[in-house]
């Protein structure tokens, strides 16, 4: 998406798919597959796109993005009368673990994957070993 800001002292990011120059006036179905949303003149942007949600920024001189150890999330920074400072996930967290993440449940299954890969491999040396003998 495209951090924009707008009158009124707030931030919005713009979703990539208004900016797609192939948006049809009258999408078929091929379109509505691959995603494409119907072409408008104006750019209308959601309300859940507001980075600044309820607030106002006074004064916005610049901003300024940066990375983050994560893929799917960025970091924005707006400076000018007042500061603003947030995470941004155009794509949602996608490279995160969600708080309910049962991480017990995953130990469990690699330990019975350790244990399965040793026992078959001790009966593949004893299958070998008794091949040997006969």
């Amino acid at each position: 998406g495209i951090n924009a800001e707008y009158g009124g002292g707030r931030i919005a990011i713009i979703p990539k798919a208004l900016m797609d120059p192939r948006r049809p006036t009258k999408p078929t179905a091929a379109d509505k597959m691959e995603g494409l949303i119907p072409y408008s003149p104006q750019i209308t942007v959601p309300p859940i796109s507001y980075l600044t949600f309820n607030k106002t920024l006074l004064d916005i001189r610049g901003m300024t993005t940066g990375v983050t150890g994560l893929e799917s999330t960025s970091i924005l920074f707006a400076y000018g009368t007042d500061l603003f400072f947030t995470r941004v996930t155009p794509a949602k967290t996608f490279d995160m673990l969600n708080e309910d993440f049962d991480y017990t449940f995953i130990g469990l299954v690699l330990v019975g994957l350790c244990l399965a890969t040793i026992f078959t491999h001790a009966m593949a040396d004893n299958k070998a070993l008794n091949k040997k003998w006969k």
